[in-house]
């Protein structure tokens, strides 16, 4: 059998989110969700060019889904019926409601044990969140967000070095703009 066509692919899953997250709006603005997970989408096409995320077809279908499970009524029988197991089972891992008692250290250590493609996708997802700061967002909460991407950076990190640089580069950034430079 024969891989999958990756526009296929995308198109697919890009139209399921879309209908899975409507009406919902990115975190402080006025775009909708589906914008964040395009762009999460993006990040790991480029990455691809530069290093395996692992396998296509499995990751760029959980990245355009990584957030379906966790903020909309989907369920993981709905993906994994429209998508297969392996996306189904990795977006899961991606999802924080799914871990009871949630614990970050418990969520990290099971994306980087999971699979290359999760930890791929999380450490996109992340790049993908610090390319700007809410408005709502105080200079603590700011601050914070940065150290947890420490922790991303920490535990994921080896599943991808594009993407570790990637991370590395755009904490910096982050930080210069959105907590150094602060003022609020």
């Amino acid at each position: 059998m024969s891989k999958p066509c990756p526009q296929q692919l995308y198109n697919k899953a890009w139209l399921f989110a879309s209908h899975a997250h409507v009406g919902q709006k990115m975190t402080g603005s006025d775009l909708p969700y589906t914008t964040h997970v395009a762009m999460v989408a993006n990040e790991l096409i480029f990455a691809h060019r530069e290093e395996s995320v692992g396998a296509l077809e499995i990751a760029l279908p959980t990245a355009l889904l990584h957030d379906v499970l966790e903020d909309t009524p989907v369920t993981q029988d709905e993906l994994a019926e429209a998508f297969g197991v392996e996306v189904a089972s990795a977006v899961a891992c991606l999802s924080k409601n799914l871990i009871v008692p949630f614990s970050e250290a418990l969520y990290f250590a099971g994306i980087a044990s999971h699979s290359k493609e999760a930890a791929s996708v999380k450490l996109c997802d992340r790049i993908t969140n610090l390319q700007s700061a809410p408005s709502t967002w105080k200079k603590a909460k700011r601050a914070s967000y940065l150290v947890e991407s420490a922790q991303i950076l920490a535990a994921l990190g080896h599943a991808n070095g594009y993407l570790r640089q990637r991370l590395i580069d755009t904490m910096a950034r982050y930080q210069a703009l959105y907590v150094d430079g602060f003022e609020g």
